[in-house]
């Protein structure tokens, strides 16, 4: 009767955590004084540095960061035990489809 809901985050998430705290405490301080030096003012120059890094950690996470978000749970299960645990959970049907796309790929 009761429900639960988890707060938990995620590997992805996790990771675009941490590359934001990076970059906002670490990169984007020395990039802004940087550019500060370079002519821009205070305002501008943590704009771009934070702006800049958040973007490239975006684009990282996204490209080299790995998929656990993309993957299927039945990744996770051994196909030995599709017709026994899993049954009712739709092992069967995931045990036949895969024999079919097997049998379909011996075909070739």
């Amino acid at each position: 009767m009761g429900k639960t809901v988890s707060l938990s985050l995620s590997g992805r998430k996790r990771q675009f955590l941490v590359g934001s705290v990076v970059v906002v405490f670490f990169f984007g301080p020395v990039v802004a004084a940087g550019l500060s030096v370079m002519g821009l003012t205070v305002l501008q120059s943590f704009g771009v540095a934070i702006g800049g890094g958040l973007a490239l950690t975006a684009v990282w996470v996204w490209r080299w960061g790995g998929n656990d978000d993309s993957g299927s749970a039945w990744d996770a299960i051994p196909e030995w035990q599709y017709n026994g645990r899993f049954a009712e959970a739709g092992g069967i049907t995931r045990s036949e489809q895969e024999a079919a796309i097997e049998e379909l790929q011996e075909r070739e």
